[in-house]
């Protein structure tokens, strides 16, 4: 794809971006943020990072965007970039109970940052509280609305705030490369949208998702709005570091990513669950279109169709090699997702079903910080041992992957009681976890069961 021109407009008011646009008013809604805790260990200078916070705001023009929608139409409106904002930094002093520890009060503050919400109107969209235990040792919340912000972006915040810091703290200038402005991707989309490229995009999913339906198993019980309690739970598996090398290495072996070992697994999930071998499942892409805005704050993440036609697949390398070519089309013909669903109403019929589930895969896999958020201070990420129930979803459950320090992987399925079982999510986690170390030992063997 090619480079973001930089078109500018005098009036401060640029295009939305395709996720940006919101005609159901869900995207607007206060809970939908993204949580970020991290652990400041080293001398602190409150000043500095009250700074550093704002010198990033500065730079990303995303985090002081305020959408203003039309009243009518949720797919119209406008970003207005506001000029760098001063960042409020509430400073508290962090209480240890008898019994606690503090990286116990630093879970409990991860756990409770994201069931808080926020505005999408705040400027600049920022909420950022330092819990301090002492001089050396703190915990820092940072609360972003979603429509500003993505996962990936989530990395980059973290390494932007430790090096503006270690700049302000040592006086020696940072080198961090100047971001493209996120107004510029909008821009791209709605050109991009215009080319030829496009227009080949848009003949292979009418091609690739004729006669598709959306990836469904079966429920334990009908469930549906008349019948069941909006309530989400969640179960978590895991895979400790050394057996999770065991699959990354079978991965690169055979010139495959952990993301093909997962959609191998979920094929061979789907068709024990269902029968089928011809699956459509959602996935979730960064939507960076260009190297410019790899280290651009901004909401770019979308959802991908990926189409697994597998019933002449007899091992599980064939499985990790169909993902492989599947997900590379996919990604090689990317258009905003609500434009694909549009051509193809019929993907999502069976969304709904009182009798059926949905599945859904997402695989959080961010930038990762390296040595540059460490020196005399580090900012590191809190992760709780568990996750926690998320947002509801009536009629689907949610599967994420995610690899935490020191190198396990953390599989969390939300899911509807109501609709299925705690037993049966859990049989189904744990095939899951049995089919990735099958493919780490032995990718060779057949997948299918006798």
């Amino acid at each position: 794809m090619s480079q973001p021109k930089h078109l500018a407009r005098t009036d401060g008011q640029y295009p939305l971006a395709f996720r940006q646009q919101d005609p159901t008013g869900a995207a607007r809604a206060p809970e939908d943020v993204l949580a970020l805790t991290l652990r400041v260990r080293g001398p602190l200078r409150v000043a500095c990072l009250k700074g550093a916070l704002e010198e990033v705001v500065a730079r990303h023009e995303a985090l002081r965007t305020r959408i203003r929608y039309d009243e009518e139409d949720g797919n119209l409106g406008y970003q207005e970039v506001l000029p760098p904002l001063p960042v409020p930094l509430t400073v508290i002093d962090a209480v240890v109970r008898p019994g606690q520890s503090r990286d116990d009060v630093a879970v409990d503050l991860a756990n409770v940052l994201t069931t808080e919400g926020m505005s999408y109107t705040l400027t600049p969209s920022v909420v950022a509280t330092l819990h301090r235990f002492d001089e050396h040792d703190a915990v820092l919340t940072l609360l972003v609305h979603h429509l500003y912000i993505d996962g990936w972006s989530a990395g980059i915040l973290q390494r932007e705030l430790a090096v503006c810091y270690r700049a302000r703290a040592t006086g020696i200038p940072h080198t961090l490369p100047t971001p493209a402005p996120y107004r510029e991707f909008a821009t791209w989309q709605q050109e991009f949208l215009q080319s030829e490229k496009a227009a080949t995009a848009r003949r292979f999913w009418l091609d690739n998702l004729a006669g598709a339906e959306l990836c469904t198993v079966p429920a334990d019980r009908l469930h549906g709005p008349d019948t069941q309690a909006p309530q989400c739970a969640v179960s978590n598996f895991a895979l400790d570091p050394e057996r999770f090398a065991r699959v990354t290495a079978s991965a690169a072996k055979h010139r495959c990513s952990v993301w093909h070992v997962f959609l191998a697994a979920v094929m061979a999930f789907t068709q024990e669950a269902s029968g089928r071998t011809d699956i459509t499942l959602l996935t979730v892409s960064s939507g960076r279109p260009a190297r410019a805005f790899y280290d651009t704050i901004g909401l770019f993440a979308d959802l991908v169709p990926v189409r697994l036609r597998f019933a002449d697949c007899t091992t599980y390398l064939d499985l990790m090699r169909l993902a492989r070519k599947a997900s590379a089309e996919a990604l090689q013909h990317q258009l905003p997702i609500g434009m694909i669903l549009g051509m193809v109403p019929g993907l999502m019929q069976a969304v709904g079903d009182p009798r059926a589930l949905v599945p859904g895969f997402n695989y959080i896999s961010v930038p990762v910080a390296g040595d540059e958020t460490k020196f005399t201070v580090s900012f590191e990420q809190v992760h709780p041992p568990e996750e926690l129930p998320g947002t509801f979803l009536r009629g689907a459950f949610k599967w994420n992957f995610r690899v935490v320090p020191p190198g396990e992987l953390r599989c969390a399925v939300e899911y509807e009681p109501d609709a299925v079982d705690a037993s049966t999510i859990e049989r189904w986690g744990m095939d899951f976890i049995d089919r990735l170390l099958a493919m780490a030992d032995d990718p060779g063997q057949p997948w299918k069961r006798a």
